[in-house]
């Protein structure tokens, strides 16, 4: 992207692009010379004018400016001022004869990147390629950790998981929107403060425990936790907490991730409610009961079913059995296993309920069926009940 907002750089990461501004032609080859000589990566491109100079900054990509401090009409902190006006912020070195103290002074006030003179042997050209190299490379870096900065700060923003972030003090120092929600906090109220508004008085002494066991071992937690939202509403939430660190593994902030999850904590809790009463009155009858979803998998069965079947195993773990299998293994039981098992099957395409159907079992006993097509909360499903009726006739 090239124009007079734009920050041009180099498309390529290992191209430098050097701009070079001076009104001695002689004096502009010889640097291009010597530059792309020591550095085989700068690419240079001579102007002679301040006009010049700015069409370069608006319409190529340009990593860096070598400017010369007294030209015709013009000097290099004018153009310098120019460049910065056009919200261009590549690294400017100042490269010139003139040597005064003030002239330097003044250049890196106004926000120049370097200021070198001209004097001297050949050696100045190894020492503007190592500055230009330098100043380059640093405001790569700069504009790389700005960008990410701001990637991670639009995923934080825009993240449907409520996210704070602490500083290696454990102060908040940045409170999403989805944070807000949950918790009922503005973030200007957080700011600055710890975790203690929104933790329950009996967890202060656990999470201030976890806060050192964090910082100490520099890793992640993950729990689930009653918080307290402003209004003083008890809520539970589910939170991952991760100690970032620099490269020398300083510690640079902890973030907390969270979610509200007090409405499914109830729905799991009040499903296993509901699962042990099931399991409790499936139990007791005097019947064999088989429940199945609609991939034909196991949701529950009860000990009468393995008693009249005769098999082996705890019905607790049946649960996500192959039904087609286990009607396969139930067939051997009855006189006409292949017809049991395309039974079976014809019920659940049809998907019609029955009642009371004597089916034959090998021995000479009798089996009564009882199937009925049944909706659960993710789609249908299908129960069987079995009951013993004696010998048939």
């Amino acid at each position: 992207m090239t124009g007079p907002l734009a920050d041009p750089r180099s498309d390529d990461a290992a191209t430098v692009r050097v701009l070079h501004v001076d009104d001695d032609d002689a004096f502009l080859d010889l640097t291009a010379t010597y530059l792309e000589r020591i550095d085989d990566a700068f690419e240079v491109k001579s102007e002679r004018d301040l006009a010049g100079a700015l069409d370069a900054l608006a319409t190529e990509p340009i990593d860096c400016v070598v400017s010369d401090y007294d030209m015709p009409g013009t000097d290099g902190l004018s153009l310098l001022q120019r460049v910065r006006d056009r919200g261009v912020e590549v690294p400017f070195v100042l490269f010139t004869g003139k040597g005064s103290e003030e002239i330097a002074s003044e250049a890196i006030s106004a926000g120049a990147t370097d200021y070198i003179q001209k004097r001297g042997g050949n050696d100045r050209y190894e020492v503007l390629a190592n500055r230009v190299r330098n100043a380059v490379d640093q405001h790569r870096s700069r504009v790389a950790l700005a960008a990410s900065q701001e990637r991670l700060s639009r995923f934080i923003d825009q993240s449907p998981l409520g996210t704070i972030e602490y500083d290696d003090a454990f102060r908040i120092v940045r409170v999403n929107p989805a944070a807000e929600e949950i918790l009922g906090y503005e973030e200007s109220e957080l700011l600055g403060g710890t975790w203690l508004p929104f933790v329950p008085e009996p967890a202060h002494r656990h999470v201030a425990a976890l806060e050192r066991d964090l910082l100490s071992d520099k890793g992640g937690y993950q729990s689930v936790n009653e918080n307290v939202r402003s209004d003083g509403e008890r809520i539970r939430c589910a939170w991952h907490n991760q100690v970032v660190t620099d490269a020398d593994g300083e510690v640079i902030g902890v973030f907390s991730q969270f979610e509200d999850v007090t409405e499914a904590e109830a729905r799991k809790r009040e499903i296993e409610r509901t699962n042990a009463v099931l399991s409790t009155a499936l139990d007791t009858l005097p019947v064999g009961m088989l429940i199945e979803d609609g991939d034909r998998q196991v949701i529950q069965v009860n000990e009468r079913l393995y008693d009249q079947f005769e098999l082996d195993g705890d019905p607790s773990t049946a649960a996500g059995r192959d039904c087609r299998e286990l009607a396969v293994e139930l067939s051997q039981r009855f006189a006409d296993p292949e017809g049991f098992v395309e039974r079976i099957e014809t019920l659940v395409e049809n998907r019609r309920p029955v009642d009371d159907e004597r089916l034959a079992l090998a021995d000479g006993d009798t089996l009564i069926l009882t199937y009925r097509p049944i909706d659960l909360p993710d789609g249908d499903g299908h129960l069987w009940a079995y009951r013993t009726a004696g010998r048939a006739d």
